[in-house]
């Protein structure tokens, strides 16, 4: 064969084999996806099917029966005994009324929410006392004045 034709054709076939290498060694590492054994699926141990527990829920009290609650504990009455109502609640702070059994008139009542329970801070007839409800922070909208007792005056907060 002629010696011009045949260099150009090893030439080639070095070009040929070197670019195919290249591929190669670039397909490897570059992760691209292989075949790799995907692993064969095992079973679950057999269980056997017992008898369920239920477990009730616990019980929880409205925020009126926690209310209660605290008034028959400060005034050492029956539970049965506690008639009251809210008329406004944050869940933080709560205002109501309280009305006693076998007494003739109620009074009104606030209220604060301690983590474990209701706190009753104030409860009467006649104005708020301030210094019952300063170390709660009481919204202003819910206790909107109260009486100071150090200067005998009404303070609108």
């Amino acid at each position: 064969m002629n010696k011009k034709v045949f260099l150009p054709l090893i030439i080639l076939a070095v070009i040929a084999l070197l670019a195919g290498g290249g591929i190669l060694f670039w397909s490897m590492k570059s992760g691209l996806p292989s075949a790799e054994p995907t692993p064969t699926p095992t079973l679950a141990p057999e269980v056997t099917p017992t008898a369920e527990v239920t477990i009730p829920p616990e019980e929880t009290k409205t925020d009126l029966e926690q209310i209660k609650e605290a008034f028959a504990e400060k005034f050492d009455k029956p539970i049965g005994d506690v008639d009251a109502s809210i008329s406004g609640n944050t869940g933080t702070y709560a205002k109501g009324g309280v009305k006693f059994a076998g007494e003739i008139a109620g009074a009104w009542w606030l209220a604060y929410k301690e983590p474990c329970c209701w706190t009753i801070v104030a409860d009467g007839n006649g104005t708020v006392p301030c210094a019952d409800i300063e170390p709660y922070n009481f919204p202003v909208d819910m206790v909107p004045e109260c009486w100071d007792e150090a200067t005998s005056k009404l303070i609108t907060r």
